[in-house]
């Protein structure tokens, strides 16, 4: 049942004051909504309806390259692409590793994570998004994200050993992941974790139904803060909170899946926890980062990790995506299979060309 404890402070979400609503828990998984007063529709398209309607294509870069994908918007609509999205098909499965406001009438390099280890063969000109628009867990989408910051290392450095390893710390979760429920792929394709869990996927999303004037949620395993998602206006989160959610839900199985529970784990968070949270993100040093595509786009460090992005091209500046994880120290440990995340790029040999 919901909490009816107090209500938390406001966290200020690119000029639009939100606040932590009743939790919602089930099995370990408790879930805040993050509650706004009404604001102003933006009028975005999502990746997956865009690819859809053929108004956007995403397609490998040239004859391929892992880091990046080639993103074009013929559309009428500016295109919202979040991090983590999943891309299926063309030489490997990939995840988006930041959110993108992709303007009408424009193409873009974005950067990405390869998600399938074992396949570079091209199965498809172009990318599909994942069945039911499947957001990845939140520690691929951290890893991801750090394997961007690696990449852009890398590359003024003139090497891509760092990149390497950042992109292995990417698979080794995700392998981590796929042996706690249920055993690897072929070609390690995280899609396969979730179409293996539909069934129990489908039945914990029923616990947290989306509330009046929800904008996001701050997610927690047990006591521990897991991370925080939101956007810009009601409208928009309603369209995107189950696939946000299923990412939560598969970080939840992968962990309940290891049967290991340090001393207090199982404490359910109540409002001085997320309070907590929300403070560390508000309070989390802001660094402005080189923006793809459209927008003000911003790192997080320090108190809390993760990226801001802001559409500032309007007078009243408007929140397009803030997603957000704990410090290391707060954070819940990545790899629920007790593997090492740091795993080796796969030899050719193991990756499969045409």
């Amino acid at each position: 049942m919901p909490d009816t404890a107090a209500q938390s402070p406001d966290l200020s979400l690119g000029g639009l004051a939100a606040h932590a609503g009743a939790p919602r828990s089930h099995d370990g998984l408790t879930v805040f909504p993050l509650l706004a007063e009404p604001a102003t529709p933006m009028v975005v398209d999502l990746l997956v309806d865009a690819i859809a309607a053929g108004t956007l294509t995403i397609s490998e870069v040239g004859t391929g390259t892992v880091p990046s994908l080639l993103a074009r918007n013929a559309g009428a609509a500016d295109v919202l692409i979040l991090d983590g999205e999943q891309l299926i098909g063309a030489r490997q499965n990939r995840i988006t590793n930041r959110s993108i406001l992709l303007a009408s009438g424009t193409t873009s390099e974005i950067p990405v994570s390869c998600m399938e280890q074992g396949r570079w063969h091209f199965t498809s000109e172009t990318f599909s998004p994942a069945e039911d628009a499947r957001q990845a867990p939140s520690g691929v989408r951290r890893h991801a994200r750090d394997m961007e910051v690696e990449v852009a290392v890398a590359r003024g450095r003139g090497t891509h050993d760092a990149a390497a390893m950042a992109q292995g710390v990417v698979w080794g979760t995700i392998g981590a992941l796929s042996e706690g429920l249920g055993g690897r792929s072929p070609t390690g394709a995280m899609d396969e974790v979730y179409e293996r869990n539909r069934p129990r996927l489908e039945s914990w999303l029923a616990h947290y139904p989306l509330e009046a004037g929800q904008i996001g949620i701050a997610a927690f395993l047990d006591a521990r803060p897991l991370a925080l998602d939101a956007v810009g206006c009601p409208g928009l989160w309603a369209r995107v909170h189950a696939r946000f959610l299923g990412g939560y839900v598969v970080d939840a199985l992968a962990h309940r899946a290891t049967g290991r529970r340090s001393e207090g784990d199982s404490a359910s968070p109540g409002h001085g926890s997320v309070e907590r949270f929300l403070v560390d993100v508000n309070t989390a040093h802001r660094i402005e980062s080189d923006t793809v595509g459209c927008g003000r786009y911003q790192v997080l460090s320090g108190s809390a990790v993760g990226a801001e992005l802001v559409d500032d091209r309007a007078d009243a500046p408007r929140l397009a995506h803030l997603s957000a994880f704990p410090a290391l120290r707060d954070a819940v440990r990545p790899d629920p299979a007790g593997l090492s995340p740091r795993l080796p790029l796969a030899a050719p040999s193991r990756r499969r060309r045409s």
